[in-house]
């Protein structure tokens, strides 16, 4: 089967790139021909590691000053111009966003090609006129795809051929963590909805009792240098280690032995997955989506009321105080994780693709 990709950027630095690279490895793994719709310019290295027999399309729309209304307009122009030339069975999937489902949505309909909305957004994510837009088209879609059980009967409002896939975890080393490191480790990209504001503050509860743990954050984006001046002008700046994105992460979940993520909002966050993958006990906070599905609270980490970061330090401080529940948590995400296995996952994907009309 010919799998179309579309999304804004394959080459950005984030969660959805990375779960598109995966599946793109995994579908071509599986015999399946991989081509990517990329709405961005192109550029030379892809830094998740796309298998090179997936094949790349650029539109070469400029992301520096924003993606505008003309742009906007001129992508659904530009990718009806690529579908209509495809003269064999296709499955589109729009990728990310909401955005790039909305494009297909608003294409006409072809025999031979199948358009897939694929949610890698909460669906609360949506505001305003993408939210209207998305309730006036999304019925004209072959099928919805969405990656928590509980957005679904929202989206199947909107269009009732919706499933649930969520997505695979990236990597499952066979070495996991000792979780002996003192290290607390938050990655992602640096922006409002991930909390990082929220993160310095439990941080700063936590440290007063706990001077010997260090605090490692991963990432970059525009909030990275507000978050470094308030690190730089805190009393505990000696304990918090900043890095940039690395296409080495799993030597950072490896050396680690508590995940806290405080997210203000999510999907289904990969960096629970690769945390649980490797044996990590996580915390989040219990944000309207994501967490939940992946967290089970006293069992494998702990969710947290949104967004306490006065019982967030403490049950922080309760695992690192504590290196038999950290072993315990560690072991029991691990084997949660094995639910999100690339074979696992794909079996969804086939039994869906057998299953769209």
């Amino acid at each position: 089967m010919h799998l179309v990709f579309l999304l804004y950027d394959i080459h950005f630095i984030g969660g959805v790139e990375r779960v598109a690279a995966n599946m793109a490895n995994t579908f071509i793994g599986h015999g399946h021909r991989v081509t990517i719709l990329s709405l961005s310019r192109p550029k030379s290295s892809n830094f998740f590691g796309l298998d090179p027999r997936a094949e790349i399309k650029y539109f070469n729309f400029h992301f520096e000053n924003g993606f505008n209304l003309p742009q906007k307009v001129a992508s659904v122009f530009k990718v009806h111009g690529y579908l209509r030339k495809l003269d064999h069975p296709t499955m589109v999937l729009g990728i990310g966003t909401t955005y790039p489902s909305l494009i297909l949505a608003m294409q006409p309909k072809m025999e031979h090609v199948k358009t897939i909305g694929c949610q890698h957004c909460s669906y609360v994510s949506a505001k305003h006129i993408w939210n209207f837009l998305r309730g006036l088209v999304y019925h004209r879609l072959n099928a919805v795809v969405t990656l928590t059980e509980h957005d679904v009967s929202k989206l199947r409002k909107l269009n009732p051929n919706c499933f649930v896939i969520p997505n695979s975890v990236s990597f499952f080393p066979e070495k996991t963590s000792n979780l002996e490191n003192k290290t607390i480790l938050a990655i992602g990209r640096m922006d409002f909805d991930k909390g990082y504001d929220l993160l310095l503050d439990v941080f700063e509860k936590f440290t007063r009792l706990h001077p010997d743990w260090k605090l490692k954050i991963v990432g970059d984006g525009p909030t990275r240098e507000k978050i470094t001046s308030r690190i730089e002008q805190s009393t505990y700046r000696e304990q918090i280690e900043l890095h940039t994105s690395t296409d080495q992460i799993v030597n950072q979940y490896l050396e680690a032995s508590v995940y806290v993520m405080t997210s203000r909002s999510e999907a289904l966050p990969m960096v629970l997955l690769e945390a649980q993958a490797c044996g990590l006990p996580t915390l989040a906070f219990d944000c309207e989506t994501g967490p939940a599905e992946i967290i089970s609270h006293g069992k494998n980490g702990y969710l947290i009321k949104p967004f306490d970061t006065e019982e967030m330090s403490q049950r922080l401080a309760e695992l690192c105080e504590n290196p038999e529940l950290r072993q315990s948590f560690g072991q029991h995400a691990r084997l949660n994780a094995e639910r999100f296995l690339p074979e696992k996952i794909y079996a969804k994907w086939d039994l869906f693709f057998h299953s769209v009309r």
